[in-house]
């Protein structure tokens, strides 16, 4: 993993996503939680943020010419805005879920383990790959894979919050948990 370039990261970080985000669809599927189908939302956050950085850093190994003297390094720059963005967008679609959910509460957990269990394998994927990022993306001088490598870190730690909370209102029946940690 090394050796690999900013592109090729950013080619392996779509298909990372990609499969997270089946990861986590399967997860919702599951246990109908809105806290794993805002997991879900927000895991879409991250594909259509790879692309960004991937097609951000293709262009900005293209040479400088006449129009760019000084190269075009800075569409990386708008790559990261843009997954900023859309992180909002995903965050506004979850807030509208979450209080649809607590709109029709029912009273009992009906979710098995099975659910977050996947969900938890997504998570894991996402560390790895998130601390492979941020490592190569410092060592690339990379601003869209740092930002992309941050972004997943903090999707893990949401998920780990997600997961955590999920455990608890399964141990203590507490439905009213699920919509409040999807918020």
């Amino acid at each position: 993993m090394q050796g690999m370039n900013a592109e090729r990261l950013a080619l392996g970080t779509i298909l990372i996503a990609v499969l997270v985000l089946g990861l986590k669809l399967v997860a919702w599927w599951l246990t109908d939680s809105v806290a794993l189908l805002s997991d879900a939302l927000e895991s879409l956050v991250n594909v259509g943020g790879a692309v960004m950085a991937w097609m951000a850093v293709h262009y900005a190994k293209k040479p400088a010419d006449a129009g760019h003297p000084f190269g075009h390094y800075k569409a990386e720059y708008f790559s990261a805005v843009l997954e900023g963005i859309m992180i909002i967008i995903a965050a506004l679609l979850i807030v509208q879920q979450s209080v649809q959910a607590l709109g029709n509460l029912n009273e009992t957990v009906t979710w098995g383990r099975a659910g977050l269990l996947v969900n938890a394998a997504a998570l894991v994927l996402n560390l790895l790959w998130a601390r492979l990022l941020i490592s190569r993306g410092g060592a690339l001088n990379s601003p869209a894979l740092t930002a992309g490598g941050r972004h997943l870190m903090s999707d893990v730690w949401t998920s780990v919050g997600v997961l955590l909370g999920l455990v608890l209102a399964m141990v203590t029946g507490w439905a009213i948990l699920d919509p409040l940690l999807a918020l």
